[in-house]
């Protein structure tokens, strides 16, 4: 039997979230309407639904809420979210985006370009789950620490899903808070308007985290005040001299700390990966 697509509406004004039903259900999809934000959290935990129209202004939780909590959970963080909003504002859309909001769809919409996204939100799940991935997906976090929580928090999830064993899930939890951390602050110099983007993926014989921050980037291999292995403190005179706070050695211990450390050519993209399976010898790979 075909499976039918399971859309779960979230949106507070009963005329508008009828009219998205009626919509979705004539495209064959099966809807549900829901009117609050903090119940919407707990139908899609229970219910698993194939993708979610998501309102931002809704009682009790508003969507970035909702959005934030529903992609910091291993059940829920693969379910596709299109926020469909009328704050149209740059800011906003930068928001629901750094939440996790997979599209953001502005009011008044055109029905059909709705469709099309939800659509393409769809098939693109589907490749997801038709692969080797157990999650994928990706965060936007302002340049600011206090994000490093929610992080975390995603980092518990996300570690059930693995077979690492606990000193490995806390080598890895270093390496990706430190190198966030790095974006965070030397990539984007800490201004709050400029994001870091963690894009992640777990797959039956890894886990790879890519960040990605917003700055000019670096030659990792042109880097005197950064800790290195031949001599891990002479980097400090330089900081001093800089006026840097002291430190550097994030980068030297998280190539410890995981499987493989690889930068763009631009130096402002970083990939983590970490297998399950003992890597071949260094003789094998060259």
């Amino acid at each position: 039997m075909k499976h039918v697509e399971h859309i779960m509406v979230v949106e507070d004004d009963p005329g508008l979230s009828d009219m998205l039903c009626q919509m979705l259900r004539s495209r064959g999809y099966h809807t549900e309407c829901v009117y609050d934000g903090a119940e919407a959290v707990d139908r899609v935990v229970e219910q698993q639904p194939d993708a979610i129209v998501l309102d931002v202004m809704l009682p009790g939780m508003n969507g970035f809420d909702v959005c934030r909590k529903l992609k910091f959970r291993k059940d829920t963080n693969q379910i596709p979210i299109l926020m469909l909003t009328a704050l149209n504002d740059p800011q906003s859309r930068r928001q629901g985006l750094r939440v996790g909001a997979n599209r953001y769809l502005t009011k008044p919409f055109d029905p059909l370009d709705l469709l099309k996204e939800l659509r393409d939100l769809l098939d693109n799940h589907r490749r997801l789950a038709d692969g080797n991935a157990r999650a994928q997906g990706e965060l936007h976090m302002q340049s600011d620490s206090k994000y490093r929580e929610h992080l975390n928090d995603m980092l518990d999830e996300l570690f059930q899903l693995t077979p690492l064993t606990e000193a490995d899930i806390g080598r890895m939890r270093y390496a990706v808070l430190e190198m966030t951390e790095n974006a965070i602050e030397w990539g984007n110099g800490r201004n709050e308007d400029l994001t870091v983007r963690i894009a992640y993926e777990v797959s039956d014989d890894q886990m790879k985290f890519v960040i990605t921050d917003q700055g000019t980037g670096f030659d990792p291999k042109d880097c005197p005040h950064a800790a290195c292995e031949e001599d891990p403190m002479t980097h400090l005179d330089l900081r001093e001299k800089l006026g840097l706070r002291q430190g550097g050695f994030g980068i030297m211990i998280a190539k410890g700390m995981v499987d493989k450390v690889e930068y763009n050519d631009t130096g402002n993209e970083v990939t983590l990966t970490k297998y399950f399976a003992t890597l071949p010898s260094a003789a094998a790979q060259a």
